[in-house]
């Protein structure tokens, strides 16, 4: 890894984070670059693009969650420092996977590339997924009463990572295999899920108090 490319990254790009809501903060980040690293070491691929894309693949949330996936690929091919580290044909390959990474895609991603960052932008953890679900509900949805912020959670989770869910890996990932497993036990006993759900709202409550006060 280039060390001018890993500083402006850091420097320059990171910090922009802090715009964004609590899930998609930089603490995301750093754990779906971890994971890119990991499940691209197996391909022929070029490690610095793999860092690029993971580091800008949900930059655009601050401004829209619905399409933020565009909104983050255009951010990064517009970026003058890439421009000139980059060619055009590397961007071009960046932005495809940065556009191809959500979970709700109805196509195949288009390289290599779409498919490791797509699959490393998957939970594996079962807190993990539930600290991310509930900090949503408790940031835009502070009205709703506990047995609906349960419920919430539940079929967003279930939709996604249920039996049959539309989140899934396209290279071979463990790691996530593991955490389908353990999350179906959850939802397959709603009692479960939500002492598991009311561990993680004491947390977070704990830990953001002003920002997550009800």
């Amino acid at each position: 890894m280039n060390q001018e490319l890993v500083n402006y990254i850091e420097k320059s790009i990171y910090p922009l984070y802090e715009r964004n809501d609590w899930a998609h903060q930089l603490w995301h980040i750093e754990e779906v670059v971890e994971r890119s690293f990991k499940l691209a070491k197996d391909y022929p691929v070029n490690k610095e693009m793999v860092y690029v894309i993971a580091s800008f693949h949900d930059l655009g949330c601050f401004v829209s969650r619905d399409n933020h996936e565009e909104i983050s690929a255009h951010l990064m091919e517009t970026d003058s420092f890439l421009q000139k580290y980059f060619s055009k044909e590397e961007i071009q390959v960046m932005r495809e996977a940065i556009v191809d990474h959500r979970g709700s895609l109805e196509y195949e991603p288009r390289s290599i590339y779409g498919k490791i960052i797509s699959s490393a932008d998957r939970f594996t953890t079962v807190e993990g997924i539930l600290r991310s679900t509930h900090s949503r509900t408790l940031e835009f949805f502070p009205e709703l009463s506990w047995e609906e912020m349960v419920q919430e959670s539940y079929q967003y989770i279930k939709k996604k990572y249920g039996k049959g869910g539309y989140a899934k890996s396209y290279v071979p990932n463990p790691d996530f295999d593991q955490f389908l497993i353990d999350i179906n036990i959850c939802l397959n006993d709603k009692k479960l899920f939500e002492r598991k759900l009311k561990k993680v709202d004491k947390l977070l409550r704990k830990e953001y108090p002003v920002k997550m006060s009800v």
